[in-house]
């Protein structure tokens, strides 16, 4: 539901960090506009990987995540207008606000939120031992290529951080950790 007339809603805004790399879960957040307050919550791994949970499981986890988040912070279709990332991490929650009737719409998530959101995926990437450096890093194919060869630093112990249920780990990325460096000449 989309309402053109807010009246007096508050607005708060949801973002995700995390998707599209391949190392980690990702991270889910919300953020209330005049306040300034924000929370987020984590979706494991493991929603990412064969043999645990199903194809686009994350999604179901990601609508309880905003349940839960909106709980947290007191967010209601009474008093809310929501402001929610376009990402297809969040098509159930979509569903989600509408069936309940929220105000919302999709939109291009900016600072601080995004920054709050990439940090909060940052720190969880150092901490399972990802170098400082990762935090410097643009979000795109710079960072997602760092990650990668990070792994590739040792695959026996690192894989077990990644998204290895896509189709192109399967095909293309897991076939290339154990290749050789290319020498230039």
């Amino acid at each position: 539901m989309s309402l053109e007339n807010d009246g007096e809603l508050k607005v708060v805004q949801i973002d995700d960090a995390g998707i599209g790399s391949p190392v980690g879960g990702a991270v889910v957040g919300s953020y209330e506009v005049v306040t300034g307050a924000f929370m987020y919550r984590m979706i494991g791994v493991e929603y990412f990987q064969d043999g645990i949970h199903t194809a686009k499981e994350y999604q179901n986890r990601t609508v309880e995540i905003v349940q839960d988040l909106f709980g947290s912070m007191g967010v209601t279709k009474e008093s809310y207008r929501v402001e929610i990332c376009s990402g297809h991490i969040f098509d159930l929650v979509r569903t989600w606000l509408d069936g309940e009737g929220y105000a919302w719409s999709s939109s291009k998530i900016e600072d601080p939120l995004q920054f709050l959101i990439e940090n909060a995926f940052s720190d969880y990437l150092v901490g399972i031992g990802v170098p400082e450096k990762i935090r410097k890093i643009d979000v795109g194919r710079d960072q997602f290529m760092y990650l990668f060869n990070w792994v590739k630093e040792d695959p026996d112990a690192r894989v077990l951080y990644c998204k290895t249920n896509g189709t192109k780990w399967k095909t293309k990325w897991s076939q290339r950790l154990y290749e050789k460096p290319r020498v230039r000449t």
